[in-house]
């Protein structure tokens, strides 16, 4: 099991000053934004350099990780599964080439009885 590093941060709980608990905010390493993400390391690196991704933090030395919330704030912007895509709009002929004639039939080219 994996070990993360946490963060106490005061949040409001109700509406008076004496309602105030502790949230702890996780640290994720890199095998567990894989796993949330369903990402390879490669991609997340590299969605984080093209700036698609958050930023990792630095721990220490080479140490870097993840906040939970920011990992799952970029997962619930992701569009869903069943969402319809847009129509793909009709690609155009490459330019210099005419559009060929369709391939007549096997039977027909060679000449068949």
């Amino acid at each position: 099991m994996q070990r993360t590093a946490t963060q106490t941060t005061p949040i409001q709980a109700g509406p008076g000053p004496s309602d105030v608990r502790p949230y702890r905010e996780r640290l994720l390493r890199i095998d567990d934004v894989c796993f949330m993400t369903g990402l390879g390391r490669s991609t997340i690196y590299a969605k984080v350099k093209a700036g698609d991704f958050p930023s990792a933090v630095q721990l220490h030395g080479t140490s870097v990780a993840w906040r939970e919330t920011e990992v799952d704030a970029w997962i619930a912007a992701r569009p869903a599964v069943g969402a319809t895509p847009p129509a793909p709009a009709e690609l155009p002929a490459k330019p210099g080439r005419a559009a060929r004639a369709p391939r007549p039939a096997r039977a027909a080219a060679m000449g068949a009885h």
